[in-house]
């Protein structure tokens, strides 16, 4: 298996590299994915009128995920601080809230470890360290960094507030993701998943495929 951090996942703006991430996941509610969607892209223009940077995307499992990227967490508080201020963003909140869309599954605060830009779509692998292996577990995406970039991913590593791992391979299309697996491994990379696996520093938890919707 290819292992694979993200962000994001979920989810950094094409025009800037960032620190921190602020990622939601939604579920529909059954028969209001198109109105969600619409919310989504509402939501993101009064973000970008805040001066936020916003990305938009769609994972396998239905899901909406809407991040929005930070300089630092300094940069977030201000953010927080326009949104609380802008009237905009309060009757768009108190439209939304009377009529529910969508329910929260995930809100994920992220730090970058090894920030990357996504392209169009990307695949995000999470993992949970086991008690004091949090540290290998850094130690281990940052070396398998590089090998994965040497068969054609972009790769980047973050941790959510959780302590958990986001590993994250982007491609410019899923024709290209297609390439990248019919690829198969290098010597490299066998030998470092047969060191890894002999004593693996956690567990893989969640893996999903998302499209950024631009």
């Amino acid at each position: 298996m290819k292992m694979k951090l993200l962000f994001l996942l979920t989810f950094i703006s094409t025009a800037l590299f960032a620190d921190v991430l602020e990622v939601r996941l939604w579920k529909a509610i059954p028969g209001s994915s198109a109105q969600l969607m619409q919310n989504a892209l509402e939501a993101r223009g009064i973000h970008q009128k805040l001066g936020g940077q916003v990305v938009v995307a769609t994972d396998r499992q239905g899901r909406l995920h809407y991040a929005t990227a930070h300089k630092n967490w300094t940069g977030w508080a201000a953010f927080q601080k326009k949104l609380e201020a802008s009237d905009e963003w309060s009757a768009f909140a108190q439209k939304i809230g009377a009529a529910p869309t969508a329910t929260l599954e995930s809100h994920y605060l992220v730090n970058q470890v090894a920030p990357m830009l996504p392209s169009k779509v990307y695949q995000v692998f999470v993992w949970e360290a086991f008690p004091g292996r949090r540290s290998q577990m850094i130690e281990s995406a940052s070396a398998a960094q590089p090998l994965h970039e040497k068969l054609g991913a972009s790769v980047g590593i973050n941790i959510d507030q959780m302590g958990r791992l986001h590993y994250l391979m982007s491609f410019d299309t899923w024709a290209d993701w297609a390439k990248f697996q019919d690829t198969g491994s290098s010597d490299e990379l066998t030998t470092f998943f047969a060191e890894f696996y002999s004593n693996p520093p956690g567990k893989l938890v969640e893996v999903y495929n998302v499209t950024r919707v631009d």
